[in-house]
């Protein structure tokens, strides 16, 4: 009697207990999670961003960034994934490529572009949303702001669709943000992979990090609602950079989280040199 009136206690204390113990064995459905979300703490929160996405390079600092967004209430973010939904933006285009086509009769079973005027590239963007959900929250409640950070942008992302890529990854949950994180270069290129490069393959990789760090530049410039440049020695030693990170999302800046990240030692930093 005594333990179920313990459990009892545990549940009204911590309601998030059972979904934290049970989700990852239970598939709930999408419509479900996204109720649940809107009314559990701490997947509710107040932030006026529905995404955000950490955009860097390696050894950045973005685990140590990623985990602070993750602290604040309302925000779950993802680690890297190589980029996976950007082929659904190509995909997108070519269902609009198809639709404008200039040719009638595609009612006809008998037409070269059967059916393609059913073709709706709005409702495949709801599509891949949801899908998107799904990989990233698969087994709990959808938080308030979700997002992933990735690392891959200088090398995955064609420069000349770069701004597009990040309109189309913002528009998939509206309102969306994009913190862009930089780190003195000459520590990066010190750091992990980079250092044990040849120098020539250094020095190209270097210089593709410049030209992403000036694309990425202008791009928060052009869009300073919903953007934020902060760099990893700045993120560190100053209260400003989170804080920044907090006007962004609307949400308020609580000076002992930003503290207790920093405080705590990464996992994947564990038995390594710490260099970022």
């Amino acid at each position: 009697m005594a333990s179920v009136v313990n459990r009892a206690v545990r549940a009204i204390k911590d309601p998030m207990r059972l979904v934290r113990r049970y989700s990852a064995r239970v598939y709930f459905p999408l419509w479900l999670r996204k109720f649940l979300g809107r009314i559990l703490p701490p997947y509710s929160g107040y932030s006026r961003m529905r995404s955000v996405y950490v955009v860097t390079y390696g050894r950045s600092g973005s685990t140590l960034l990623t985990k602070y967004l993750t602290k604040l209430p309302g925000c779950d973010l993802k680690g890297e994934n190589y980029l996976f939904p950007l082929p659904a933006m190509e995909a997108e285009q070519k269902l609009r490529d198809s639709r404008q086509k200039p040719y009638g009769g595609r009612e006809n079973p008998e037409s070269p572009w059967y059916g393609s005027h059913q073709f709706t590239p709005k409702r495949w963007r709801r599509d891949i949303a949801d899908a998107m959900l799904n990989q990233l929250y698969p087994s709990r409640p959808i938080p308030k702001t979700i997002g992933f950070k990735e690392i891959r942008w200088y090398s995955y992302v064609n420069p000349e669709k770069f701004d597009d890529t990040l309109d189309w990854l913002r528009s998939l949950y509206a309102p969306g943000a994009v913190i862009f994180l930089f780190r003195n270069l000459d520590n990066v290129m010190k750091s992990g992979w980079w250092a044990e490069m040849p120098a020539e393959k250094q020095a190209s990789d270097r210089a593709k990090l410049e030209r992403f760090e000036a694309r990425a530049r202008a791009y928060a410039a052009a869009h300073p609602e919903s953007s934020v440049v902060v760099t990893y020695e700045d993120f560190i030693a100053d209260a400003a950079a989170p804080q920044a990170i907090c006007n962004l999302l609307g949400i308020r800046f609580n000076e002992s989280t930003w503290r207790d990240v920093l405080s705590q030692k990464l996992e994947h930093m564990h038995g390594k040199k710490k260099s970022a």
